[in-house]
């Protein structure tokens, strides 16, 4: 069967589901908003307008590499991207932006319904937020719908970020309080594509379980988990630090209050953590400056980096801070395992899944800056315990390969498509 994806980025885990179709004969095209060919003379005006702006495209490009399939299956509808891109470089606060992209998603699903559905197309592969015309006009012309949800409910999700806000008033910024105001009819898009699509994969049983609790209807959901890159040859080569110096901690993605960042923040100035460990954070910070200013001694942010950078950075760290609040998954995991590198995470990471608590690393309380603390205190005081953590986190990538995620993926369609009559 015939199936037309599409996704407005071009990220690893998106360019493993079209592979996934492809391999299995399945693929018809993938379809997205933009990714990096610098023969496409539309790239090259872009780049050459870029530098007029003092905006550098081609690294953003970068980011946007095809991996995992020929160009010849992949179609582009790039100008909304485009404009999104641009706004963001102009609009640090992103008042501007988060209007941009809440016209763009819906823009792209829209170019998608009117000029991708022709007839050699029999499904449809979908992503959270952006396929919603898609999805209904295909339910109309009689074709399969598949949906990937990558985030937990969105009431889940609503409440918990209400619960930081009224918790740390710092934390509330304008731009907060304009996507608050947009929330209701993005809720609600998300709730008709779920209700549209016979086939749901989720990537943890976290965010399922927030689609039960909310009281949605989960028949038609399957868990596949996302998957790891390849992992290191050897953990026993990784770089350890000594017993007397401070613990090199690593956090990538963004600094933000659904990961946490802002207990990480606590926890350093109440318990002074930069004497036993300093965290380097690789992505954008997105406190606001009256909480995050002046970062804690011990806690260095270099900027975001591009998407395979900070992979040789986790083989140097000793472990992973990523104390997340509400996150699908967290791809941070997966990477840091295949370098041999201990995860320090909560229960509401659905990379949490994979966890084994002080095997390949260690599960703490969300929401608590004690519990940071301790966890921190306890790798710095048990160094040959934390290095002894390294081989397993390999081993959890290595047995969790993208090979075997493709293949789910495929299984789980067809399993799902036996199940839903024509």
């Amino acid at each position: 069967m015939k199936t037309l994806i599409f996704h407005t980025m071009v990220a690893p885990h998106v360019q493993q589901d079209a592979r996934a179709l492809w391999e299995a004969n399945m693929l018809h095209k993938f379809h997205t908003a933009i990714f990096d060919d610098p023969h496409l003379w539309r790239q090259r005006c872009a780049v050459r307008a870029g530098r007029v702006i003092g905006f550098n495209f081609a690294r953003e490009l970068r980011k946007r590499t095809l991996q995992e399939l020929p160009t010849d299956l992949v179609s582009q509808s790039s100008w909304r991207e485009l404009i999104r891109l641009v706004a963001g470089r102009i609009d640090r606060p992103q008042r501007l932006g988060d209007r941009i992209w809440e016209w763009a998603e819906p823009g792209f699903d829209r170019d998608v319904a009117r000029h991708c559905l022709n007839r050699d197309v029999e499904a449809v592969f979908g992503y959270e937020h952006a396929c919603l015309h898609t999805l209904r006009a295909a339910a109309e012309s009689g074709r399969r719908r598949i949906l990937v949800i990558p985030a937990p409910e969105p009431g889940y999700v609503k409440s918990m970020l209400a619960a930081e806000l009224d918790l740390v008033p710092e934390l509330r910024i304008p731009l907060q309080k304009q996507v608050a105001a947009r929330e209701a009819n993005r809720a609600a898009r998300r709730k008709a594509e779920w209700d549209l699509a016979d086939v749901i994969m989720v990537a943890s049983q976290f965010t399922r379980q927030s689609f039960v609790e909310a009281g949605w209807d989960v028949s038609k959901v399957s868990v596949v988990p996302l998957e790891a890159p390849a992992p290191v040859a050897n953990s026993r080569r990784l770089p350890v630090t000594s017993h007397d110096e401070p613990l090199k901690l690593i956090w990538a993605g963004t600094f933000s209050i659904r990961k946490g960042a802002h207990y990480i923040i606590e926890a350093w100035r109440k318990y002074d953590l930069g004497q036993v460990a300093q965290l380097s954070v690789y992505g954008s910070n997105g406190l606001p400056d009256s909480l995050g200013n002046p970062i804690p001694d011990g806690i260095q942010l270099h900027g975001t980096l591009s998407r395979d950078e900070p992979m040789p950075l986790y083989g140097q760290a000793d472990a992973l801070l990523f104390p997340t609040l509400c996150d699908g998954f967290g791809m941070v995991a997966t990477e840091a395992w295949a370098q041999g590198c201990p995860v320090i995470t909560t229960c509401r990471a659905g990379a949490a899944d994979l966890l084994k608590d002080g095997q390949n690393g260690k599960l703490i309380e969300a929401r608590s800056a004690d519990a940071i603390a301790e966890v921190v205190t306890w790798c710095h005081e048990n160094r040959d315990a934390l290095v002894s953590m390294r081989e397993p986190a390999r081993l959890t990538a290595q047995a969790r390969q993208w090979s075997d995620y493709r293949a789910q993926v495929v299984d789980t369609i067809r399993t799902k498509w036996e199940d839903v009559p024509a």
